[in-house]
């Protein structure tokens, strides 16, 4: 080990050296902030105290660029992204009266306002709380979204409705003094998905669907995570039962609070403490933790396809009903589009049925459609101008905040992503094989450039005496059987070209591949030299 754990008792003691932010969470938890926040908003933005703008993330809501400028972002708490049509027209409300009119899907299965003050904030969180939305825990060094497969319930080829065990995890880990002071923040997923879609190797913790004989429950890994240091989970070898999930989630809580590294920021996360501890020693603490020994299980199902986002129009296991999957490039809603898409899911879901997830792909899906409406939505999802049948462009495509309104990002990203995803429909038609193109606008990684076929990470470039914007490109990125990091093909690409870029890849890929290779398979295959001398 290259750190020694700080324990936490230590920490609250102030026995070991404070790193800044250590030092603000024990002068004030960051729940407690929820008072301030009420305050500020009669006393206005230049009131408000430095340290309390970093334990305002604790409640979804922190400074949008730049950091002077008086506008805030604000995420929510949508466990497993599922919300009623009312839900979803409670937020676009929102987003049309305080947020310019627009928000965004988070690769978190949720949603993000921007152009928020500090004014707002009170009537947005009592709005939100009439129709059953927190937004506690969305940010800070705390229990992120709880994430997982957006078709729960309702996938006929899933091993598990994780559903029971999210909504408990998501609230043993919400709003409670026990579990609202972790080194750093706390990315949980659960999910029963046969295609493992809630990205468990990129978590700190997750729990993924797993089948023993004829009985069904969960396998562990713990650890994941991406940033500027990327880590794969570690897998704990452990059969978990559905009734064990909590406590297996609450003893995994515990050791990372009580041993994450906390005299550094940069090794903060439970990644670092995963990969320095192994699965022999998480399972050790975990077991010592729950007072008993978990059921050792080493075998799973590889996910066929962990990139999938169950875009689309597919049968439900229920009866004669289907989920209609809609894409959003980048995630970004306009138009009053959420409003719309709650209007078509209570026109056309069985009674009493209406239902709306969004995706860890920044996509929205409508639930519960009998076979008999499928025609009159998709006409007025046509009229809409919205894209059911997308390309594998448009479908494959994540982006980060970017530089409009992030104070990390060096390079614009969401409306570079929507132009981009236009110009290879019009330009690279006729490449018609799946492929995954993800924007980060920092190596902080928000959106999740590392597990891309084709990744691009933010910088800037000179041309002639003009700085401009320019992207890293990564190739080779996967999860689940093959699962790899993607690896640097060429820096600084000019923005304006990363179209041509990527149909001259895409032409190299098709011209060298063998069979039906795919891109990750031909990234293993043919080395980074090659591929640049093949691109000219």
């Amino acid at each position: 080990m290259t750190d020694i754990p700080p324990n936490y008792a230590a920490v609250r003691q102030g026995l070991i050296p404070l790193t800044p932010q250590e030092k603000m969470k024990l002068e004030k938890d960051g729940l407690d902030v929820i008072h301030d926040i009420y305050r500020y908003a009669k006393t206005g933005f230049a009131s408000i105290h430095p340290d309390d703008f970093d334990r305002m993330k604790w409640y979804g809501v922190y400074r949008q660029k730049p950091k002077e400028s008086g506008y805030f972002m604000m995420r929510l708490k949508l466990p497993g992204g599922q919300l009623t049509a009312a839900q979803a027209r409670t937020v676009q409300s929102i987003a049309d009266r305080y947020a310019h009119g627009f928000c965004d899907i988070t690769t978190r299965q949720t949603f993000q306002f921007h152009w928020l003050t500090i004014e707002d904030i009170p009537a947005i969180f009592s709005e939100l709380a009439a129709v059953g939305i927190a937004t506690s825990g969305a940010c800070g060094d705390i229990t992120r979204n709880v994430v997982g497969c957006p078709v729960a319930g309702i996938d006929p080829e899933a091993l598990i409705d994780a559903t029971p065990q999210l909504l408990e995890v998501s609230a043993g880990l919400s709003d409670t003094k026990e579990f609202s002071n972790f080194p750093r923040k706390y990315k949980v997923s659960i999910a029963g998905c046969c295609i493992h879609c809630a990205q468990p190797d990129i978590n700190c913790l997750a729990f993924f669907g797993v089948r023993r004989g004829d009985e069904v429950g969960y396998g562990l890994k713990v650890g994941g995570g991406l940033s500027s240091a990327p880590k794969l989970s570690v897998h704990v070898p452990v059969f978990v039962k559905p009734e064990q999930v909590w406590p297996v989630a609450r003893a995994v809580s515990i050791i990372y609070r009580d041993n994450g590294y906390r005299h550094t920021r940069t090794r903060a996360r439970l990644k670092f403490l995963a990969a320095d501890w192994g699965a022999e020693k998480l399972r050790e603490e975990i077991e010592a933790i729950l007072g008993y020994k978990l059921d050792s299980h080493s075998e799973w199902n590889f996910p066929r396809d962990p990139e999938t986002d169950h875009i689309g129009i597919h049968k439900q296991k229920q009866g004669d009903l289907y989920w209609v999957g809609v894409c959003f490039p980048g995630g970004r809603i306009r138009d009053s589009h959420l409003a719309h898409l709650a209007d078509l899911a209570e026109k056309y879901a069985a009674p009493g049925q209406d239902a709306l997830r969004c995706t860890n792909k920044q996509n929205l899906l409508l639930l519960n459609i009998p076979e008999a409406n499928l025609d009159a939505l998709k006409r007025d999802l046509d009229a809409l101008g919205l894209d059911y049948a997308p390309s594998n462009f448009r479908k494959g495509c994540v982006s980060c905040t970017g530089i409009e309104f992030c104070n990390l990002a060096v390079a614009e990203t969401k409306n570079r992503m929507i132009r981009l995803v236009e110009q290879l429909e019009a330009q690279s038609g006729w490449y018609k094989g799946k492929i995954r193109i993800h924007f980060s606008g920092c190596p902080s990684s928000c959106g999740q450039h590392q597990i891309a076929d084709i990744g691009f990470r933010g910088a800037k470039t000179k041309v002639g005496t003009e700085l401009v914007d320019a992207y890293d490109c990564f190739i080779g990125g996967r999860l689940g059987a093959t699962r790899r990091f993607n690896e640097l093909l060429k820096g600084k690409i000019i923005a304006e070209d990363v179209h041509l870029f990527i149909d001259k890849l895409l032409r190299v890929y098709d011209s060298l591949k063998q069979g039906d290779e795919t891109f990750a398979e031909f990234t293993d295959r043919v080395k980074k030299d090659e591929i640049l001398k093949a691109l000219g």
